[in-house]
């Protein structure tokens, strides 16, 4: 079964022989594959694609999700930051952030308003990007491409809601909530459609989109009311539009590690069909009180970057055994993968996935001990076709 049908189908609910293992690995830890500083590595588009490759390589049977896959400028932090006349700070060895924020006062929304969506394809960080996604589109490996369908007919383009917050702030904008909401709708109104012509803009270079990942934390900053009011109208417009990401049998995947156990009720309305959860929700709950395959969730600079590959494989067994009955789960870590995590540690998750996470689920597995360190050195998790 290839690595992308065991994702669709399990994303469904669909029979799978085990249980997938989905990563977020970008510039983070991709630039040591390429040997270079992070802004080196947002400057080159050929280290970048290098480096994806050779991650991919590295681990045939991880699929990396569209971050990790997408030429990269940066966190995606300001692309509609820098698109309404923002700026950015560029950092040697360190993701950018938002330093000029375009909106400064409540007037500055309605200039920006009157003024209507930027063209995407000559202002902003976006300009670039949409040129660097050409260049990935030109020579991103076509072989790489066709066996976990990378690249082509994939939209991603970083931050909705969230990128709305990064272009005034975020205090300003949970103040303006109470102090200005209406002035709030008009700047998510214009900040959307600017999003919604950009995936259109990616759409002209990749092709009818099958999948789409938007990322998005803002619905762990806020109650239940709020989000309901300010942020899940906006994000289920984008995921509205790409509905046919599904009957093109694809999905629309939203990430969010920040915790919203506070609100699984609310977030139960976006729709989406993959949820990335974040290593500080529990993945059993996420998957009974909410519609959604549920991606992840150890705890990127936790366990994954300081735990053994043991302890890394007994966590994810406990992940599956809490949450894999009936499909719908992604193993993978809660958010992207820290810097300098042990390759190992990836590999031991792999293992664990195709030891306990087999269909059906065999319950006596919680009896047998976890990968030991003795079995690990010795290689004799081989039998489960690693190593």
């Amino acid at each position: 079964m290839k690595v992308i049908e065991r994702l669709t189908r399990q994303c469904y609910g669909e029979p799978v022989d085990y249980v997938p293992v989905s990563q977020l690995c970008y510039a983070l830890i991709l630039k040591s594959f390429a040997q270079c500083s992070e802004l080196e590595f947002y400057l080159n588009p050929r280290l970048q694609i290098d480096a994806k490759v050779a991650f991919q390589k590295r681990f045939p049977e991880i699929y990396n999700e569209q971050m990790g896959t997408f030429p990269e400028i940066g966190e995606f932090a300001g692309l509609i930051a820098t698109a309404f006349g923002g700026d950015m700070a560029w950092m040697p060895d360190a993701p950018p952030w938002v330093r000029v924020y375009p909106i400064k006062t409540v007037e500055d929304i309605d200039r920006l308003v009157a003024n209507g969506v930027p063209d995407v394809k000559k202002v902003g960080l976006g300009a670039d990007y949409l040129k660097l996604i050409k260049y990935f589109w030109d020579w991103f490996p076509r072989d790489i491409r066709e066996e976990y369908e990378y690249i082509d007919r994939n939209v991603y383009c970083g931050l909705l809601v969230e990128g709305a917050m990064l272009s005034m702030g975020y205090d300003k904008f949970f103040v303006w909530m109470y102090s200005y909401p209406k002035e709030l709708h008009k700047w998510l109104d214009l900040a959307t459609r600017y999003f919604i012509e950009y995936c259109e803009a990616i759409e002209e270079i990749l092709g009818d989109a099958k999948y789409i990942f938007i990322p998005d934390h803002s619905p762990a900053f806020v109650n239940e009311s709020q989000f309901e009011e300010f942020i899940l109208p906006y994000l289920n417009r984008a995921f509205d539009k790409y509905q046919k990401c599904v009957k093109a049998g694809g999905w629309r995947f939203w990430h969010n590690e920040g915790s919203v156990k506070h609100i699984y009720k609310a977030v139960d309305k976006i729709n989406a069909e993959i949820w990335q959860v974040g290593a500080f929700d529990d993945m059993g709950d996420v998957k009974k009180f909410t519609h959604f395959c549920a991606r992840g969730n150890l705890h990127p600079p936790g366990i994954l970057q300081r735990g053994k590959p043991e302890e890394v494989a007994e966590a994810t067994r406990q992940i599956i055994f809490k949450a894999g009955e009936g499909g719908k789960l992604w193993l993978g870590g809660g958010g992207g993968i820290a810097p300098w995590t042990p390759l190992e540690n990836l590999e031991a998750m792999l293992i664990a996935a195709k030891k306990y996470g087999r269909y059906p689920l065999d319950k006596s597995l919680l009896d047998i001990p976890v990968i030991t360190k003795k079995e690990w050195l010795m290689g004799e998790t081989s039998q489960f076709g690693v190593m």
